[in-house]
């Protein structure tokens, strides 16, 4: 990738043929939301870091640097398993569920602030033990993601920063517009299916076909905890604060970068994402036609291509 002072390398991902459903290399939809029988070859661990019990899921047979997966937020790790397929072909790779998300416990304390985020996952890192690894992260996942390649340079081998939040210096007014009239009621009740797929389908998917009842039922379910609600509205919040953007430091940034966002992703547009690739050393840019804000969801063929050809 060499010094900020290379030419810019960006480019538009063609449009593949869709896989017909079953195909090895697209999963069916139901395996990004949480169940109990996990994909073969997938395992489950837990580990101790940073005062949070973390909850990851590792799977992978090939010799080559592993790769760390960061969801974005409300989510959990199994929105990656659409992806891990192909890239576990020569990659082995671990898939955490953020503090206060799925299965992972709530973060010490009472910060729900991206500082507290940040130390947590510097310390998950820390607690692997792998020399290098890769770090791809979607929304908040990419912030947190740029975060340790700040943190951790010596550890990071290449960074994948896709739909990435925290690329600007403030959230964009759309995106908190878009979030309000769900995060509002939940002062007072649990989100239900209703309001969950109106989010899914406004805000999330470009498909609306991936707003189903899995998805549905899945952040229903994560959403009806007291406490989990809480710490899930905080950090909604607290992403609107200033250490929630890394726009400042992407100057210094000094690993590889991958910057990829859904061309149709309403939260965080295409071209915020292309301009704040301008701002990292030696980033390569790639938009994805047909894809929201989780396009290894709605384009896993496309991504693990991508993925995959960038940390050769």
């Amino acid at each position: 990738m060499g010094d900020g002072g290379e030419s810019r390398k960006t480019f538009m991902y063609p449009r593949l043929p869709t896989p017909m459903a079953g195909d090895a290399t697209s999963p069916e939809r139901s395996v990004c939301t949480p169940r109990r029988d996990l994909p073969p070859g997938v395992e489950e661990r837990f580990v101790d870091a940073g005062g949070v019990r973390f909850r990851y899921l590792t799977g992978g047979d090939g010799d080559a640097t592993p790769v760390l997966l960061l969801h974005g937020w409300p989510t959990w790790s199994e929105v990656w398993l659409r992806v891990t397929p192909s890239l576990g072909t020569r990659h082995p790779w671990v898939a955490v569920d953020l503090p206060c998300q799925n299965r992972s416990s709530l973060l010490p304390g009472r910060d729900r602030n991206l500082s507290a985020y940040r130390r947590s996952l510097v310390a998950f890192v820390d607690a692997l033990e792998m020399p290098r690894l890769a770090l791809v992260g979607n929304s908040m996942g990419g912030t947190l993601a740029a975060m340790v390649a700040l943190d951790r340079p010596e550890r990071v081998s290449r960074l994948v920063l896709l739909d990435a939040a925290g690329l600007t210096p403030r959230l964009p007014g759309r995106t908190a517009r878009l979030y309000l009239p769900f995060l509002l009621p939940c002062y007072f009740r649990a989100p239900g299916p209703n309001h969950v797929r109106k989010l899914l389908t406004k805000a999330v998917f470009h498909d609306p076909g991936f707003a189903d009842d899995a998805w549905v039922s899945a952040m229903v379910a994560g959403w009806s905890p007291r406490d989990r609600r809480r710490a899930l509205m905080a950090t909604a919040f607290a992403l609107r604060l200033p250490d929630a953007s890394v726009a400042s430091e992407l100057g210094r940034i000094r690993v590889p970068t991958l910057v990829i966002s859904g061309r149709q992703d309403v939260q965080f547009p295409w071209a915020s994402a292309l301009e704040a690739s301008r701002g990292i050393p030696g980033a390569v840019f790639s938009a994805i036609d047909g894809a929201g804000h989780f396009p290894m969801v709605e384009k896993p063929v496309e991504i693990s291509d991508l993925i995959s050809k960038f940390l050769v």
